[in-house]
């Protein structure tokens, strides 16, 4: 109906085509830099983790025999996971804040802290354990997300800036659903 009605208004009541934005210049020294800032993330986070998984093996099979030995790896299993659960939240906190309505240039390094957010967030299992719990919305929440009661999420695409996510009570997400919370778009992460 809507379509048969706009042909058949007068031209100038017809709304204008939206104009793509104007692409933003990325210089190839950006480019470089922000490159080798992630390499050296990627590098230090791998190196931390097989340093702190080394540690902790040599700590589950010091000297220990029987049941202390499964209480030892019942508690090294438990620390691994928590950490690797808060790790994305206190990163977020830490290098981000409270996500805001903006345009981020890629390959800047507003950007570089947004690639290391997004990919500790998504290296995380414990949101892809917590599909349809109750779990994944306390998740959210720790992100900065405003869950309501009773909300079920059942996609496991995890939202990165989640400060912009709003779910109202009663809520259910199905599994196809996409809510990133951010789009690329012209040179900038909006």
């Amino acid at each position: 109906l809507a379509t048969a009605l706009m042909d058949l208004a007068p031209a100038s009541a017809k709304p204008a085509a939206p104009r793509a934005p104007e692409p933003t210049p990325i210089s190839a020294r950006e480019y470089v830099i922000c490159g080798g800032l992630q390499a050296l993330f990627y590098l230090g986070y791998s190196y931390i983790t097989v340093f702190a998984v080394v540690e902790g093996y040599r700590w589950l099979i010091a000297e220990a025999a029987g049941v202390e030995k499964v209480l030892r790896l019942v508690l090294f299993g438990s620390a691994v996971f928590l950490g690797v659960c808060t790790i994305p939240i206190a990163a977020k906190w830490l290098l981000i804040g409270r996500w805001k309505s903006e345009q981020i240039r890629l390959w800047s390094l507003g950007y570089f802290r947004f690639w290391i957010v997004k990919a500790l967030i998504r290296s995380n299992p414990a949101p892809y354990l917590f599909v349809g719990s109750p779990l994944y919305g306390l998740y959210l929440r720790a992100l900065g997300a405003k869950v309501g009661p009773g909300v079920v999420i059942l996609s496991g695409r995890i939202p990165v800036c989640t400060d912009l996510l709003t779910i109202g009570a009663g809520t259910v997400i199905r599994r196809e659903a996409s809510f990133h919370c951010y789009r690329a778009q012209a040179g900038r992460i909006e």
